[in-house]
């Protein structure tokens, strides 16, 4: 395959020579009149009533659909959550899989059957389908984890990081502390609380390995948001629990990872689907749960994880609800002035961390 293209950055009408005959036809019908490393087959403006939207090439079998500024904001997630929907009800013949993010949805397709130009098409035509999204509910289960804050696992982890990857860093030697230095927090104590304070919302899975959940705590007044490792850790133990970004993380194996450490509740992944809520799929978590961590101590939880291990634990989650968009935004609007005090105590105090 030969691809003609300009120097990275320039303006260009895509002229690509094909060896397939059909992917030569669907770019000649497409209008890419784009930045080259934007990599953007089509786009739609931004509307009153929803986001702009940009089509992006993600290889030769994928399309990743993408809904506004880069940010996090739930709109943009319930959003993608309605495309997958839709296009889950089109029954779209070339549509292999897709995978919904916070705010994009990855699709992939089988070019000969489905010509990129002809995806487009339906996405961009779905989008005129996807109803109010503030009239919009969700399932949602409700979750409830142990946590043991400031483990003897996760402070392993640190010792490990600093004898074979950095020594020194602002992060180091105690992740807990620093996560409360960056948010203007008194001590490890106020972080415990913060991070139990609020439910953390689920916006996609597989964030670092084994359906390991991306969240968000849902109340923005608790918010905590802290740079990760530089350089990553070479070892994490399963279920440790870390923060990066605004990002909760739980992991489901031991393994490398970023995230600052806070502590560590049960295990996620259950290979041989012993436990009940492992029923469906060997990963605990689905999109929209909301997780609430009740703390333990290091013996409550060692004890907790045995029982997981053995298939007898029994975790506390509520599977009969629903998430409204429309209520959630009325909850943030009633929050709004103690948020900007929050978020602004969080600019002071992180103004000279560099990791």
């Amino acid at each position: 395959m030969t691809c003609i293209v300009p120097n990275y950055g320039c303006e260009f009408t895509h002229r690509h020579i094909y060896q397939s005959t059909a992917h030569a036809r669907q770019w000649r019908n497409l209008d890419t009149r784009v930045l080259y490393s934007e990599a953007i087959a089509g786009q739609l403006p931004e509307l009153t009533d929803r986001p702009k939207v940009a089509y992006r090439l993600a290889g030769d079998d994928y399309l990743l659909v993408e809904y506004g500024e880069m940010r996090f904001d739930l709109y943009f997630t319930f959003r993608a959550y309605a495309l997958n929907q839709e296009i889950k009800k089109r029954k779209i013949h070339g549509v292999i899989e897709t995978a919904p993010g916070s705010r994009s949805l990855l699709i992939h397709y089988d070019g000969v059957r489905l010509p990129l130009h002809e995806l487009i098409g339906h996405l961009k035509e779905s989008e005129g389908e996807i109803p109010d999204l503030k009239q919009l509910t969700i399932p949602s289960r409700f979750v409830n984890l142990p946590i043991a804050f400031h483990d003897r696992w996760t402070r392993e982890a640190i010792v490990r990081y600093m004898k074979s990857v950095r020594a020194e860093a602002p992060n180091l030697p105690d992740n807990v502390e620093f996560i409360a230095r960056c948010n203007g927090l008194k001590d490890a104590k106020e972080v415990k609380e913060y991070a139990s304070a609020t439910q953390h919302i689920v916006i996609g899975l597989g964030d670092v390995y084994l359906g390991a959940p991306c969240a968000v705590p849902l109340d923005p007044r608790y918010r905590l948001v802290v740079p990760k490792y530089n350089p990553a850790r070479t070892w994490t133990p399963e279920g440790a629990v870390g923060i990066g970004g605004a990002y909760t993380c739980i992991y489901a194996m031991d393994s490398p990872g970023g995230y600052q450490l806070v502590g560590r509740t049960v295990s996620i992944w259950d290979t041989q689907q012993r436990n009940p809520a492992f029923r469906d799929t060997p990963w605990l978590f689905r999109p929209f749960d909301r997780i609430q961590f009740t703390p333990v101590t290091d013996d409550e939880l060692e004890e907790i994880r045995r029982e997981t291990a053995e298939g007898n634990y029994r975790f506390k989650m509520n599977s009969y609800q629903v998430f409204s968009l429309k209520h959630y935004s009325e909850f943030l609007e009633c929050v709004r002035e103690e948020t900007e005090a929050f978020r602004k105590r969080q600019r002071e105090a992180s103004k000279n961390i560099v990791m």
